[in-house]
């Protein structure tokens, strides 16, 4: 048994078990412990718990607001909730449970939960739950909850459909129809904005006969079930929870009856839920040799990544998944820059459906620059289904006076969508797909190269144009002039959209310039902004400015003592008036995730110069911030410094090391981006893959933790095994093809002709 943190343990790698239970970590590890397939994420509470105890079901593609103020996705009727009593005793979790396990079960996909206790007439009782949200059959999930007691027992079981369930802002779904079918029972209802329909089916099926009465409870519907127990004879109920939204087919209560209906046995259904899995963990899998604690964690994570991303259709990856409502079950830059990459290099076909949702939300991105007077697409900061801006103007409260910031994150964080156009480019390089070029990325591309090119201003004395008035990744810093990070990335954006205008076929120009009328003045317009953006270029100390004037503002090394000038704890930070705005305190890496994403841009020793210049300056109080500082540090050799930063990234959701709060507003949940970077700290840092016009470039680092580690990259259609011990790098094609590959690994090209190829460290 290895310990990962307080009560928090791993027995093989491929489990989280708790062995004590607190009713105050109910926000948390009803996150930690949830399941999830990308259609649902249905949080890591008991069968008894209700809204008080955080119980949700989120659903994607049911977006609503039922305040008039937060669009966020609905949490539907619980039609899992049990209440246990044995002998007239309620009986269920709680901290005066004799004895507690849970687990989370990464490997199948499983949480399950045993508690023992003995009542008040000396009986012992033992109840034991299963739940999985099926990978197979994507809108429902199952529960297996059996019991056994010491001594025959009267018992009651109460279960049936919980309406009042967890809700961050406000109740989403009304008029809430209730039927029975022959299995179970189920509710059709509506949300409150867009009167979408959503339908919930359960199904219930007990291990031994009882007498059934139904019974309506304010808030939800069920039957109570009476029998006896023998003693030491377990009893199994077995429970599915089927979803369908009217955003899914037309007919949502006839759908999820239909496959009520069809629903194999528990163990069936649970046998070809774990064949999935097992398909899935044998694509993302990273092993980590010798290091079970950060094995454990970094299958967290990507377990986490996986259940938080839509497969069915294109939709966003939530920053907070679909453990809760938090930042509203959309998208922000964290889709493309952290959570794609793992895709891009396991499973392209997901990368490819992440870029679509972007392409199907390109007329939201158009409406959003017409609205605040440019051309072209410019993202939403928060995107949902349509891609219209879900972002308030509003979303901090100032705690001291009690009124609310205007922050400007959906106005001024320009970098948005050149970071779109950075993923769009580089799925490209890695896959060679030009069919998704074609069809949708270099519309993409031009659009938001139009955008860029409205945004921009030309400073006629100096001869440059520039961006003015915007937000890089450090969110403390607003209203700044010539983000380096944003300039960059834009001048990226640029160079793409004329490339591909050279060298795309005629006939695919023609037919989108059709489409956008891409005029021949714009065409110049670019090129001459190729030539004359400012692009912030390192300074005699080799530093780049991460935006005017940033290095004028007040020096505090360590960044953290900062947090002395507060006045009360949950206070926000940033603009316009928190302690950092007029210090280089940041946020989290800005100019640093320059280096991320484009590792052969500048020479070692500029990275090196600003990572030390930065680091320091960094509060690292986003989640995003140490994996980024993690896959740099391995790219500059600091392989100690670079495997801290992973291994506090990996252990922000488990050890729960990061704010619910900020500003009065409430923004816990799993960190999905973090989720996403922690495979990206291992494959991207410590083994330096990375692309140049197609070609893969490996520089493998070692962490003196670990013995060794392995993992899967595609690149150009081919999968290579890649395993890294202290003494060599061995590269293994992962079919017998006779064609040669071409990597380049510590800077040298090397063709894998063989199956399997080993380098020398």
């Amino acid at each position: 048994m290895y310990e990962i943190g307080k009560d928090l343990y791993t027995e093989t790698g491929w489990e989280v078990l708790k062995r004590s239970y607190e009713a105050a970590q109910a926000i948390t590890e009803g996150s930690n412990f949830m399941i999830g397939n990308g259609f649902m994420g249905y949080r890591g509470t008991f069968a008894q718990d209700g809204k008080d105890e955080y119980a949700a079901c989120i659903v994607t593609d049911t977006w609503d607001k039922a305040d008039g103020k937060w669009e966020e996705l609905s949490t539907v009727p619980n039609a899992l909730f049990t209440e246990l009593t044995v002998n007239g005793e309620r009986f269920g979790v709680s901290e005066q449970a004799e004895d507690f396990e849970r687990k989370l079960d990464l490997k199948n996909a499983l949480t399950a939960s045993t508690v023992t206790g003995q009542l008040s007439d000396g009986t012992t009782v033992t109840l034991s739950e299963e739940k999985f949200a099926s990978y197979h059959k994507k809108h429902t999930v199952f529960m297996s909850y059996t019991f056994t007691t010491s001594k025959d027992a009267e018992i009651e079981l109460k279960t049936g459909i919980d309406f009042d369930v967890w809700s961050i802002n406000g109740d989403h779904l009304q008029n809430h129809k209730p039927f029975t079918h022959p299995d179970g029972s189920g509710v059709s209802c509506t949300t409150v904005s867009y009167e979408d329909e959503v339908t919930v089916v359960e199904t219930c099926k007990l291990s031994v006969s009882a007498d059934e009465k139904p019974y309506q409870f304010t808030d939800g519907m069920g039957r109570t079930l009476t029998f006896k127990t023998e003693a030491g004879k377990p009893v199994t109920l077995v429970k599915s929870m089927t979803i369908y939204s009217g955003n899914d087919v037309n007919y949502p209560k006839d759908e999820a009856l239909l496959e009520a209906r069809k629903l194999g046995s528990y163990d069936e259904e649970k046998t070809a839920h774990e064949k999935e899995w097992s398909r899935l963990w044998s694509m993302y899998d990273v092993i980590i040799q010798n290091q079970v604690i950060d094995q454990v964690a970094l299958r967290f994570n990507i377990y986490h990544a996986i259940i938080a991303t839509p497969v069915h259709k294109s939709l966003p990856i939530g920053a907070r998944g679909l453990s809760c409502q938090a930042y509203q079950g959309a998208a922000f830059w964290d889709q493309e820059i952290y959570n794609m990459p793992m895709y891009l290099y396991s499973n392209p076909e997901i990368a490819r459906n992440i870029l679509t949702y972007r392409y199907h939300t390109l007329d939201g991105a158009r409406r959003k620059a017409k609205r605040l007077g440019y051309d072209g697409a410019y993202y939403a900061w928060i995107s949902g289904k349509t891609g219209d801006e879900l972002c308030p103007d509003f979303f901090f409260k100032d705690v001291l006076s009690g009124r609310d910031i205007r922050n400007h994150f959906n106005d001024w964080q320009i970098h948005i969508s050149p970071d779109i156009a950075y993923a769009v480019k580089k799925y490209h390089d890695v896959t060679g797909d030009d069919a998704f070029m074609h069809e949708y990325g270099a519309e993409m591309i031009f659009e938001i190269a139009r955008f860029l090119s409205s945004h921009a201003v030309y400073k006629p004395l100096k001869k440059q144009y520039e961006f003015m008035r915007v937000q890089g990744p450090d969110e403390y810093h607003e209203n700044v002039d010539n983000n380096a990070f944003t300039n960059y990335q834009a001048h990226f954006t640029l160079k793409a959209a004329l490339d591909l205008l050279a060298n795309l076929d005629q006939d695919v120009i023609a037919r989108i310039s059709d489409k956008i009328n891409i005029k021949a003045e714009e065409q110049e317009l670019w090129q001459d902004m190729i030539d004359s953006l400012y692009i912030p270029e390192p300074d005699e100390n080799g530093i780049i400015e991460q935006f005017d004037g940033y290095h004028a503002l007040e020096t505090i090394i360590p960044a953290k003592k900062v947090t002395e000038r507060l006045i009360r704890e949950d206070e926000y930070y940033g603009y316009p008036n928190g302690v950092t705005v007029f210090t280089q305190c940041i946020k989290q890496a800005d100019l640093i995730q320059l280096f991320v994403l484009h590792p052969q841009l500048f020479d070692r020793s500029i990275v090196e110069q600003n990572y030390d210049f930065y680091e320091p300056r960094t509060l690292h109080f986003s989640s995003l911030s140490p994996s980024s500082y993690a896959i740099v540090a391995a790219q500059i050799d600091k392989v100690e410094e670079a495997y801290k930063n992973f291994r506090k990234s990996v252990m922000i959701d488990l050890l729960n090391t990061n704010e619910a709060v900020s500003g009065g507003t409430f923004i816990g949940g799993i960190h999905t981006a973090a989720n996403g970077a922690s495979w990206q700290m291992v494959v991207n840092g410590f083994g330096g893959v990375s692309t140049s016009n197609g070609k893969l470039h490996l520089s493998p680092g070692l962490p003196e933790a670990w013995s060794g580690y392995a993992f899967n990259v595609q690149i150009q259609g081919e999968t290579v095994h890649v395993n890294v011990t202290k003494e060599q790098v061995s590269l293994t094609k992962a079919t017998d093809s006779p064609s040669e590959l071409t990597v380049n690994i510590y800077g040298r090209d090397k063709s894998l002709s063989e199956k399997t190829t080993v380098i020398n460290r």
